[in-house]
């Protein structure tokens, strides 16, 4: 966590802390750690969170299942984890009443702009809001101890500080601290985004999700070859859960029809020229085999579609990596899994693996799978470090089977 919140504040991620806590090992794992995002640049954040958690060894699960809120857990042993939620917005009431008419939000943008001294005032500003939106106990140790350091960094803001300590000592209410704090946001011209535009935002997410393509009750696996993907698989089905899955390697879906289409049986069809057939094919198929059997046992899929939107991995190739012509077509149209688990090791411990991967191929591969992800807007992703033991994997894998949909 040092290392995520440092490489906000040094500006190398596009996300900073809302409301500061300390990282004390016996508190850490209570509660969350809020953080403001730019939702625009949501892919470098996620490629950075994979980055530092896969060089630390640990194994993280990403959420997204809300129009203004990710959320990443950073899995460790004995079921603890870190939660981290990302907010593309920090929200606030635009009245003292509730209700979702009232909701506003304050974007990163706003956050952006500003020199240090006007970043400290926002995030007090923030907080103060926050207070009142949530109706937070001011006796709770935690808002206490964020009081005291908000009052310490407020951008030396008179009226922000005198409503800090009216807080602490009881002397005003949280109605005060939202006055105080809405009048700030308008003399130092904050733009708000309006109650009727975080409906609408809100209202296009969820109209995007109803008409995405749907995989039903589909579990894919991916990663590189020899980043432990096959071993994962099996300890799934070996597992406690594995007899609620079908298992079921990805091109089996397909390649008896693609088989007849084309008179022979490729022994790879992702390295085959003529993806063209291939990728059609196998939404055909997976479509028509989903809507009959979607019903019943939940699918494990080996693979999935993401692996067919790249060509020339191997060393073999004298091709360079690239992606496919129709990589943006393809990736509109793909079907989103219900889960998907991303088997992560390190391209040196890959390449050990497997001699014909190269170190650069392997990184454009998991930028790959990122990409399908956010763009994608999966709702449950574990990026499973597989670079430790395998019951360290397994473990983790078990952990995120159990995850509820929604937070």
């Amino acid at each position: 966590m040092a290392m995520l919140i440092e490489a906000g504040a040094a500006g190398s991620i596009p996300w900073v802390m809302l409301r500061p806590r300390t990282l004390d090992p016996a508190t850490v794992f209570d509660g969350d750690f809020d953080f403001l995002v730019d939702g625009a640049r949501f892919d470098e954040i996620v490629h950075a969170l994979f980055t530092i958690c896969r060089d630390a060894g640990v194994s993280f699960a990403l959420r997204q299942t809300s129009p203004f809120k990710r959320q990443a857990e950073l899995l460790g042993d004995a079921g603890r984890r870190v939660i981290v939620e990302m907010w593309t917005h920090a929200e606030l009431r635009t009245q003292e009443r509730g209700g979702h008419l009232t909701r506003a939000g304050v974007a990163y943008a706003e956050y952006e702009k500003l020199n240090a001294q006007g970043r400290e005032a926002l995030l007090a500003a923030l907080f103060l809001l926050h207070l009142h939106h949530k109706k937070k106990a001011l006796d709770r140790p935690m808002v206490a101890e964020r009081l005291a350091y908000f009052s310490a960094h407020n951008g030396a803001v008179p009226e922000l500080s005198d409503v800090l300590e009216g807080l602490r000592s009881g002397a005003l209410t949280l109605a005060d601290a939202r006055r105080t704090a809405d009048h700030y946001l308008r003399a130092h011209g904050i733009v708000v985004s309006s109650p009727a535009a975080i409906a609408l935002k809100r209202l296009a997410w969820r109209a995007r999700t109803a008409l995405h393509w749907p995989s039903w009750r589909t579990t894919a696996v991916v990663g590189p070859d020899g980043s432990g993907k096959g071993a994962l698989i099996e300890s799934i089905k070996q597992g406690s859960q594995g007899k609620q899955f079908r298992h079921q390697r990805f091109k089996r879906i397909f390649r008896r029809p693609l088989h007849h289409l084309v008179q022979r049986d490729p022994r790879n069809v992702r390295d085959e020229k003529m993806l063209w057939l291939v990728l059609p094919t196998a939404w055909t198929c997976f479509t028509l085999s989903r809507l009959l059997t979607g019903w019943g046992k939940p699918l494990l899929l080996d693979r999935y579609f993401y692996d067919y939107f790249v060509r020339n991995v191997r060393l073999s190739t004298p091709e360079p990596f690239r992606r496919i012509a129709a990589y943006r077509l393809c990736s509109a149209l793909a079907p989103r899994p219900e889960r998907l688990i991303v088997a992560v090791c390190t391209p040196e411990i890959i390449h050990e693996r497997k001699l014909e991967m190269a170190r650069d191929v392997i990184e454009a591969m998991y930028g790959v799978y990122i990409e399908q992800v956010v763009g994608g807007r999966l709702p449950l992703t574990l990026f499973c470090h597989t670079g430790g033991t395998l019951a360290a994997s397994e473990r983790d894998v078990e952990a995120f089977l159990r995850m509820p949909k929604l937070a």
